[in-house]
């Protein structure tokens, strides 16, 4: 009998459509050009939102376009 595989296969990250409320920190940094450290770097001084949904850290949209927009 074969055996089946129990892992996912991870689709890879997209940029974040504009109408979205929040995505992946990889996908975040695929959408701005910069890289998940410097995204968790920005969370941590308060200029970019963070929050957890099960065992996915995702990104707040609006917190990203403001960041970006240099409101933050």
């Amino acid at each position: 009998m074969a055996e089946r595989s129990t892992s996912r296969k991870k689709s890879p990250p997209q940029p974040i459509p504009p109408g979205a409320v929040a995505g992946t920190l990889q996908d975040a940094a695929i959408t701005v050009g910069l890289s998940v450290a410097t995204l968790r770097r920005h969370a941590a001084a308060g200029r970019l939102r963070l929050f957890k949904v099960g065992h996915r850290t995702l990104v707040d949209a609006a917190s990203l376009r403001a960041l970006m927009a240099g409101a933050a």
